[in-house]
């Protein structure tokens, strides 16, 4: 495995504000000794992400992920074990030095290193083509016309691709490196690993959440081919988890409450240009739950701002369901006369911009007006299919005010009464599983496969109070405990003991069992082991040695049974020193009744 020291690890752990960083995520708000707030990893609307400072902890209750700072990072920015403990180390001015490598690990980190060298050179090459160089005039003038100004550009790090396919390759193994690793960094073509993606386009750098270069999009210029192009997905690269612009985007949205969603990249810089940079847009895929996610971690409100025409109208439709169940408001902005907002900023100025998340209707309305033109209303029939057009928002609606307004609307725009459309709407649904609500969720990670006997509620009760384990393996042993998930537990606990690591993050990724390990996380989350755990724990130790003295006197009574002469005193005089003991624990047990 990756090696760092466990001492570099616990120290920076020790020193990491873990509500700082998560708080860089999430929106959260103190409650006791905790902090609650929207999880950032799967879409719901009442808060069951818990963050507890103390142990440097947090956990969902709805979708049970949960870990240290580092394993925050890990999942939120798709980062290394080694990448996010450098980025924590460097918070505290702790320095990581690694001290022996698993090969495999070396090797993918060694790919995603070389993956974000390559593209930050890459995008400072294209950049200096667009600023500077003759071929990309062309680009230079597209952007000009468009009202993209050039801090703008440098802001973005727009670039310029040259036309000559034979350019890029050269240029790359000129700098180093191999074929092998350009067929895997997703700038050439699958089919002519010569031949680079983007050609004669102008070029707009994808970042990540650091900021660092993670793919590219490019617009052709002339020529025949599609009109945009994506980058494909690679080592650092996943569509579905990106959005263009979030990186410039965040603060505006986290401000304002609320984003705009562009169809494409030059829509998204034509409203940063209007000074609105609130906007962003997906990257030539449909709107994702992952990215509604991203985006209810910093605002309450999303509008969607596309064309006009069908392409544009059926991306908005598919759009609103999925953000309605990430507990997103949706709004829509009809763009006028069928232009994009680049047409608008270019045509009609800054102010025409401006004036467009003004106007913009719900996204029920939007929905219901567009069933209304879609379907003949007039036949039973047609109106039946607008109703079952309009039940994919309405099953995303948690609120059943919201949902009881929304067939009040579509009843008005189909002329059919609420309680038909209602009827039909449960029928539709009838017996689909409902996109359940947090505190369904949290019930059931509570009553789970995981079975509380009483030696894992104490084991439980060790594993969040890990101080006293030293204690507990000084009079328990692994053969006391009857079950085996608390069997399990004792193990991990005595690797972490051994090793000197008894953070609660430690503890859990030395859990084979993952319902265990999601049951040591709840507990710890949940703050039940906080109080008093100590005459639990105790009581745990007593009930323990008990169990095991009674198996040996057991085991003695058959060897006195046997009627074996030899050693017989020896077993008599072990059976005396047990009844004892056994006497002893009955007078702690009944003295603390």
């Amino acid at each position: 495995m990756t090696r760092i020291p466990d001492a570099t690890k616990q120290a920076i752990l020790d020193q990491t504000d873990i509500v700082a960083v998560i708080g860089e995520h999430v929106r959260l708000v103190r409650s006791g000794t905790q902090y609650k707030g929207l999880c950032p990893f799967h879409s719901e609307k009442s808060p069951s992400f818990h963050v507890t400072p103390g142990k440097g902890f947090f956990y969902c209750f709805g979708c049970g992920k949960g870990g240290d700072a580092a394993k925050f990072l890990m999942e939120i920015e798709g980062l290394s074990f080694v990448e996010a403990l450098k980025d924590l180390g460097k918070r505290v001015g702790i320095q990581v030095e690694e001290e022996s490598r698993d090969p495999r690990a070396e090797e993918a980190d060694r790919e995603r290193r070389g993956l974000f060298e390559l593209y930050d050179r890459l995008s400072k090459t294209f950049a200096w083509f667009l600023e500077s160089q003759p071929q990309g005039q062309q680009a230079r003038d597209v952007l000009r016309s468009r009202g993209i100004s050039e801090e703008l550009q440098r802001s973005f790090r727009l670039g310029y691709a040259p036309r000559d396919r034979r350019w890029l390759q050269g240029f790359l193994l000129g700098k180093g490196y191999s074929k092998e690793f350009l067929a895997r960094s997703g700038l050439f073509s699958a089919s002519h690993p010569d031949f680079p993606l983007f050609a004669d386009r102008l070029v707009f750098p994808i970042m990540d959440a650091k900021g660092r270069c993670i793919s590219f999009g490019g617009r052709l210029l002339e020529g025949e081919g599609p009109k945009y192009l994506n980058g494909p997905e690679t080592a650092i690269f996943h569509k579905q988890d990106s959005l263009f612009a979030l990186d410039k985007a965040r603060e505006a949205i986290r401000k304002g409450g609320s984003a705009i969603i562009c169809e494409g990249y030059m829509d998204a810089l034509s409203f940063h240009a209007a000074g609105m940079a609130q906007a962003v847009a997906p990257l030539g895929t449909a709107f994702t739950e992952r990215q509604a996610t991203l985006l209810k971690r910093l605002a309450d409100l999303v509008v969607f701002s596309m064309d006009a025409d069908a392409a544009g109208q059926n991306a908005i439709a598919r759009s609103l369901p999925i953000a309605a169940r990430a507990g997103l408001e949706t709004r829509v902005a009809i763009l006028p006369g069928g232009k994009d907002p680049s047409e608008i900023l270019e045509k009609e100025g800054v102010e025409s911009l401006h004036k467009l998340p003004d106007f913009a209707i719900s996204g029920g309305d939007f929905l219901i007006r567009r069933s209304r033109d879609l379907f003949d209303i007039e036949r039973g029939e047609g109106k039946a299919r607008a109703i079952e057009a309009l039940v994919p928002f309405a099953q995303a609606l948690e609120s059943a005010v919201a949902r009881e307004a929304f067939f009040e609307g579509a009843a008005r725009h189909l002329r059919a009464s609420p309680a038909s459309i209602k009827a039909d709407f449960e029928r539709i649904v009838a017996g689909a599983p409902r996109s359940g609500s947090v505190q369904a969720s949290a019930e059931t990670a509570r009553t789970g496969p995981i079975r509380r006997s009483q030696d894992l509620v104490f084991m439980l009760a060790v594993s969040i109070n890990s101080r006293l384990f030293s204690r507990v393996r000084s009079y328990v042993d692994l053969q006391n405990l009857d079950d085996p998930r608390a069997r399990e537990l004792f193990i991990a606990l005595e690797e972490c003991y051994r090793a000197e690591t008894m953070g609660l993050a430690q503890l859990v990724e030395g859990i084979k069992d993952p319902e265990l390990a999601k049951a040591v996380m709840e507990a710890a989350a949940s703050g039940e082991f906080d109080e008093k755990s100590d005459r639990l724990i105790e009581d745990g130790i007593r009930n323990a040695r008990r169990r095991g003295l009674e198996r040996r006197r057991d085991r003695l009574l058959e060897g006195l049974e046997s009627g074996d002469a030899s050693g017989m005193q020896e077993l008599l005089s072990e059976k005396m020193h047990l009844d004892t003991e056994l006497a002893q624990l009955k007078d702690e047990r009944d003295e603390r009744s």
